[in-house]
């Protein structure tokens, strides 16, 4: 499976993190389901993806086609079960502390389909010791228009190659150990 195969990515939490990956995934032309636990923080997420997306057009970053089509690209749900349970890639912006990464991780494992990716938004904590996953996991830290992959000595090439085609789609950027390509080198 490879990114261009992935079409559907589950993003677990509408928060910040969250609403800015779903935007970036979706104006990349993945089908995006957004979760969170409440309805409300959903609807405040909805409303703020589609305000990104006319800012982005009235400055002339996206044609306003570009922009419907992203945001029709995007669902809800309210259960990570709902959310991740048909997704290709699951990328959970839990908080970036061991204990919550390892609840997220043994959830995931239980539902997700078994070649899911499951990228974690984290920047500092090691992944060697998260799930029996442990294969399927890619640290992937956004900022601005690049980003960082972080891999653990379990991640297989697979998933480091799925998150490298992820990382092509939705930013101009991104560094693996040290090496930094543009998404027009990879």
């Amino acid at each position: 499976m490879s990114a261009s195969d992935a079409e559907t990515i589950a993003v677990i939490g509408a928060g910040k993190i969250g609403r800015a990956l779903a935007r970036r995934a979706a104006v990349a032309g993945f089908h995006v389901v957004l979760e969170d636990l409440f309805p409300s923080s959903l609807e405040s997420a909805r409303r703020e993806i589609r305000q990104t997306l006319n800012d982005a057009v009235s400055s002339g970053a996206l044609e306003q086609g570009t922009a419907d089509e992203a945001f029709a690209r995007i669902e809800c749900a309210t259960s990570i079960e709902d959310a991740a349970r048909q997704a290709h890639i699951v990328m959970e912006t839990g908080p970036d502390e061991q204990e919550s990464k390892l609840e997220m991780f043994c959830l995931l494992d239980r539902i997700c389909l078994p070649n899911t990716v499951i990228v974690s938004n984290c920047h500092a904590l090691d992944l060697t010791d998260t799930a029996a996953k442990a294969e399927c996991i890619v640290g992937m830290y956004f900022s601005g228009d690049q980003v960082e992959i972080h891999r653990s000595s379990f991640t297989s090439e697979r998933a480091l190659a799925v998150a490298k085609q992820l990382a092509m789609r939705m930013a101009s950027s991104y560094t693996v150990t040290g090496e930094t390509l543009s998404a027009s080198e990879a």
